[in-house]
């Protein structure tokens, strides 16, 4: 198994307590679904180089504004984003699989008016710096694609949908098929896969994490595919949490707070928060979490102890 067990089981926790509340007030999803789309939009743009901040992104989104200063190419793609992501929506919706006709829809969402190569595999070749991969000619491009839509549809491997989607993010970027746009339409792709399996929209890929994002990344291309799909997994808890914390409002503590009533410093507590092993969430650049996420971890470690006895 890719994923760590234990995460994978808070994981599935939380989507049950989740799926408790359902069927969701529909005020409450929109509103949620606005946010996510534009901490979306941002972060994936800014993944790419975009230097828009969130505030401009939210103007351009919800007021229209062009922001002076800024290139064109980085307000297009602000304003494409959204219409990608309605896509994939509408993709989970049909309840069918991928198929190619998709993947370049969502490319040519993507580079709408920024790129005349929306929508159209790359014609030459590529070299990705500091990559351990070299990705496939152009000439093998559609091939690969189509192969991997193949491996996706039947998931031989019995992959979990977070370890599929993961896993797939990783195989599309190696492929890279586009001159440019790859990791976006990798990312929405991932988000379609996870969203058709039940998680909720959107699994976002914060920019602060950039540098674990890319790293992680690259251990994959080493055969080190756990460390990415964990990474993934965090990102989906993340996602589940938004709603979580919308419906429970459960109160949040630091980790310093946290730390007067286990037998844990704050400092492990942060590195169990990096890690995953804890359901902490990060707000801006500080942790925060639930007292039950707290009893519960330190249940879970009281029982394997007993089982180890």
């Amino acid at each position: 198994m890719l994923i760590r067990k234990r995460h994978y089981s808070r994981i599935l926790d939380k989507r049950k307590r989740l799926d408790e509340f359902r069927p969701l007030l529909p005020a409450m999803v929109a509103r949620l679904r606005n946010e996510l789309m534009i901490e979306y939009t941002y972060d994936s743009n800014a993944i790419e180089g975009s230097t828009l901040t969130l505030r401009e992104t939210r103007l351009v989104l919800e007021e229209g504004i062009t922001v002076g200063g800024k290139p064109l190419r980085e307000i297009l793609a602000t304003k494409n984003h959204p219409e990608a992501i309605r896509s994939v929506e509408q993709l989970v919706e049909a309840g069918r699989d991928i198929i190619e006709e998709d993947v370049l829809r969502l490319h040519a969402l993507v580079l709408h008016d920024i790129d005349e190569t929306a929508g159209l595999y790359r014609m030459s070749g590529v070299k990705i710096a500091g990559a351990g991969f070299m990705p496939p000619p152009s000439k093998e491009v559609r091939l690969r694609v189509l192969d991997l839509l193949q491996w996706l549809k039947s998931n031989p491997d019995e992959l979990t949908p977070i370890e599929l989607a993961a896993v797939f993010h990783h195989r599309f970027a190696q492929i890279h098929p586009f001159t440019d746009g790859n990791g976006r339409v990798a990312r929405l792709l991932m988000n379609a896969i996870l969203m058709k399996h039940g998680y909720p929209f959107i699994a976002n890929i914060s920019y602060s994490d950039r540098a674990k994002y890319l790293k992680t990344l690259s251990d994959a291309d080493f055969g080190n595919m756990s460390a990415f799909v964990n990474f993934v997994a965090r990102s989906v808890e993340r996602s589940i949490d938004v709603y979580l914390h919308a419906l429970e409002e459960p109160e949040l503590q630091s980790l310093a707070e946290a730390s007067k009533y286990t037998p844990y410093s704050q400092e492990y507590l942060s590195l169990l928060a990096r890690k995953g092993a804890i359901g902490a969430v990060k707000i801006g650049r500080n942790w925060y979490i639930a007292k039950e996420e707290i009893d519960r971890y330190l249940e879970s470690i009281e029982k394997k102890r007993q089982n180890a006895s």
